[in-house]
């Protein structure tokens, strides 16, 4: 089975991307042992083929993505938000082509462990195009399935599943949540936290002996963790020592040992959220967008807007529990690939 793998942001900087990429990886070497691999990126190849050598990286042009498309028994799209266009329709655009070239050389689309953002991106026709096109997508959380069944054309092959790091996280978990540690994980695309000032005097009140400023992200984008942490009044900026555990190439596993878990998590990163269950936080998620709600919910975990008062955060803290890891999830992110593999091996023949 060869399988080439249409999207193009890993390696851009974000864990998150890494954290899922690995779980699928660890599932094919059970699933699917002599499968063989194809990605195009617009990024560094080096460390990804360091990272994850299992993978044939490649600089991304037209005339490389043509022949690793007609080289490939199937094309799929995996993890990530790939149908928003909030900010931009850079990779709706980037799908339109790829499903150009899969149309041409007769190469079967599925998508596996994607989520929907909100409902206003599916209405685009593209994306509609997409999905109707494709032969199989397996959703990373129960909503994003149910806004994609609504569609005038789903999919034939539809169903909810879990997002891929999660196998990642049951093999090599996280370290356990610190006692006395408060991880804070703030993240706004682009944008600002505008209840910043009433969370950060909630936070204070916690008995936290270590308070760590925690950047998911590697990149210093504006409205991402290092930017914010970078425009903290000074005295509130010493309160927290920054954390950026990404090491370009070196292993997951590695870097994940240097992930500061803490007793109590606030995050507006969907993987955080993810790696805070595994590794027992009490974990308070801020409601930035649909796939944070989504995570929440499955983790069961407190939502907090980020718009909230400083009694309101208070609250949301005082809620929190220490989490569960959610191995169900990671069961059901596992079966998912092995439904993949099965309808695959179907178009195939």
């Amino acid at each position: 089975m060869r399988i080439h793998l249409g999207h193009h942001f890993y390696g851009a900087g974000n864990l998150g991307d890494d954290f899922m990429l690995a779980g699928f990886l660890a599932a094919m070497r059970t699933l699917a042992p002599s499968a063989r691999f194809s990605c195009g990126v617009p990024f560094a190849l080096a460390p990804l083929q360091r990272r994850f050598p299992a993978i044939g990286w490649f600089a991304l042009d037209d005339a490389a993505r043509t022949r690793a498309i007609d080289a490939c028994d199937v094309w799929l799209g995996l993890g990530g938000s790939p149908f928003q266009s909030a900010q931009s329709r850079w990779f709706v655009d980037h799908l339109v082509a790829e499903a150009a070239a899969c149309a041409r050389a007769h190469k079967p689309m599925f998508f596996l462990g994607v989520g929907v953002q909100s409902a206003d991106e599916l209405a685009l026709p593209d994306v509609r195009r997409l999905c109707a096109h494709a032969a199989g997508i397996w959703t990373r959380d129960t909503a994003s399935a149910e806004r994609i069944s609504a569609l005038p054309a789903p999919p034939p092959t539809l169903e909810a599943a879990a997002d891929l790091a999660h196998i990642f996280f049951r093999e090599s978990p996280p370290p356990r949540a610190e006692r006395g540690r408060l991880t804070l994980v703030a993240n706004f695309d682009f944008g600002t936290w505008p209840g910043q000032p009433a969370a950060l005097r909630a936070l204070a009140h916690l008995p936290a002996t270590d308070r760590i400023w925690l950047a998911q992200e590697a990149r210093d984008l504006p409205g991402a963790e290092r930017a914010l942490f970078a425009t903290l009044p000074a005295a509130e900026q010493a309160r927290w020592q920054l954390a950026v555990p990404e090491q370009p190439g070196a292993p997951l596993e590695d870097v994940l040992a240097h992930w500061p878990s803490g007793e109590w998590l606030v995050t507006a990163r969907y993987h955080a959220a993810l790696a805070g269950a595994w590794a027992r936080s009490r974990i308070v998620v801020l409601s930035t967008n649909e796939k944070l709600r989504a995570a929440a919910r499955e983790i069961h975990a407190p939502l907090l807007s980020p718009e909230a008062d400083e009694a309101t955060v208070a609250r949301a803290l005082a809620a929190a529990t220490p989490a569960t890891p959610p191995r169900l999830l990671a069961e059901r992110a596992y079966e998912a690939c092995a439904a993949f593999l099965r309808s695959a091996v179907a178009h195939r023949r």
